[in-house]
């Protein structure tokens, strides 16, 4: 009889030690947590770790825990960096590796009570996307590592998150197909899987190949600066991705303001290490570089009057052609005044965007500029013509307005010195000479016009009247 209750209570234990196990489902390079099973009545955890449970997780058939805690040592194991307990002493794993999926147990020990169970990771994968050129149609999959359960499982694929996308999305079993992809499906995309009351996810990067949206207004500069001319890439790319996606080629052209002749300027060199070379023959100083990023962009190109108009951007894939246009406008001031000008010198300003351009609103200011009365006017005039003054000597700047913004400015000098001493004199000793030329000549006139008055009266026929009666009539004398 006592055998036989021995029997019984050796099996009530082994029943109490049976292992029950439970499918987790996770992506390699993900975290997933494993949720320790409480034992009401038998077990009193508490979060703070005052509980006097043992807990451990072994991986398969090994013996020693990769995670354990004691509630005198603390928490032990070789791998911390991925394993974690959470406040519950529940593992957490992160990042996923392929050596986790498989059997994992808990171990739970109070006084001379254990309690085991068993997990199985099981994998979800999405293969990898290769880059997909806008308005191509995009192919995703999620696959589930088969179970030992009838579970029914709901695959929903979930796209990036933008307010201003909306993307119709069917699926079947994992697999989704979404044409005419727009530039917004760029991104992290999650798979959520549903199943058995639990909730799995698996996320893949994809990346749409377009180019940014060029400037909607054109680059104002001024000569003397440095400008960059942009273009690129809609989304981090890797040039890997690209290369793999047919890229072949791309280019740099330039066609000047007044001209529809292009002109290169830069080629794109495709390979290990991708760059613009610079095109034999450029007539702009562009200079050649190595990409590494999504920028494509000309850099710190020199400003003179030549850089004016438009800049084309164009990448060549075996499929489609990108392109985007930039247009430039250089500000300039043109002046009709040598290095130096003299105190009261008329001088002529220009500040203009070029002679096939209409300027917007100018700006002129300097030092004394509110005592010329030509500037007090709105708008103010993009020509000036004014005699110099001492006052107007230094820096001065016309700066380019359109609709309260500033679109960029340009800095000169004007150089006054006052006229010399000696100048005047000369000035007033030729200004006598002319004084007394000019007198002599009106006198030589004056001599010459009483002369031939005085000739005249001379060449006249005189008659007399006699008084004796006997010739009557006129007669010469």
């Amino acid at each position: 009889m006592t055998l036989c209750w021995i029997l019984i209570f050796l099996t009530f234990q082994f029943l109490k030690a049976e292992e029950t196990e439970e499918e987790i489902y996770a992506q390699a390079g993900g975290t997933v947590t494993l949720q320790r099973e409480t034992y009401a009545g038998t077990v009193k955890d508490s979060p703070d770790g005052t509980s006097k449970i043992y807990v451990n997780w072994v991986r398969g058939s090994e013996q020693t825990p990769f995670i354990s805690r004691n509630p005198h040592g603390g928490i032990q194991g070789k791998e911390k960096t991925r394993f974690s307990f959470l406040p519950n002493f529940s593992l957490q794993i992160s990042p996923v590796e392929e050596s986790d999926f498989g059997v994992i147990h808990c171990e739970q020990h109070l006084l001379t009570k254990m309690y085991t169970k068993r997990y199985r990771l099981r994998r979800v994968t999405v293969p990898k996307v290769q880059a997909v050129i806008v308005g191509d149609t995009l192919f995703l999959k999620c696959e589930l590592e088969k179970s030992s359960f009838s579970y029914s499982f709901t695959v929903k694929w979930v796209p990036p998150k933008s307010s201003n996308c909306k993307l119709d999305i069917p699926y079947t079993n994992g697999d989704i197909s979404v044409s005419n992809v727009p530039m917004c499906a760029s991104g992290d995309w999650t798979c959520n899987v549903k199943y058995n009351r639990r909730e799995a996810t698996a996320k893949t990067t994809v990346y749409v190949i377009d180019l940014a949206p060029a400037p909607s207004k054109p680059i104002y500069t001024a000569v003397n600066n440095t400008v960059n001319i942009p273009c690129s890439l809609s989304s981090d790319i890797p040039w890997t991705l690209l290369n793999e996606s047919g890229l072949q080629g791309g280019s740099w052209t330039f066609t000047p303001q007044g001209n529809e002749n292009q002109q290169p300027l830069l080629s794109l060199i495709v390979g290990p290490q991708t760059k613009w070379n610079v095109t034999k023959g450029a007539q702009i100083a562009v200079r050649e570089r190595t990409l590494t990023d999504k920028d494509l962009s000309i850099l710190k190109l020199p400003v003179s009057e030549k850089i004016r108009g438009e800049y084309t951007c164009t990448l060549v894939f075996k499929r489609k052609t990108f392109s985007r246009k930039v247009k430039v406008e250089v500000l300039q001031v043109s002046s009709t005044a040598n290095s130096s000008l003299n105190e009261g010198q008329m001088v002529n300003l220009s500040c203009s965007l070029g002679p096939h351009t209409i300027t917007p609103e100018v700006n002129w200011t300097c030092r004394s500029c509110s005592t010329h009365p030509f500037l007090r006017s709105t708008p103010q005039p993009a020509n000036l013509f004014f005699p110099v003054r001492m006052e107007d000597n230094g820096e001065w700047r016309c700066e380019l307005w359109n609709n309260q913004e500033k679109l960029t400015s340009v800095k000169f000098s004007l150089k006054v010195v006052k006229v010399p001493v000696d100048i005047w004199v000369c000035v007033a000793i030729s200004s006598g000479v002319v004084v007394f030329i000019l007198l002599l000549v009106v006198i030589i006139i004056g001599i010459r016009r009483h002369k031939q008055m005085v000739m005249f009266r001379r060449r006249k026929t005189k008659f007399c009247c006699c008084k004796s009666p006997e010739p009557k009539g006129f007669y010469k004398t």
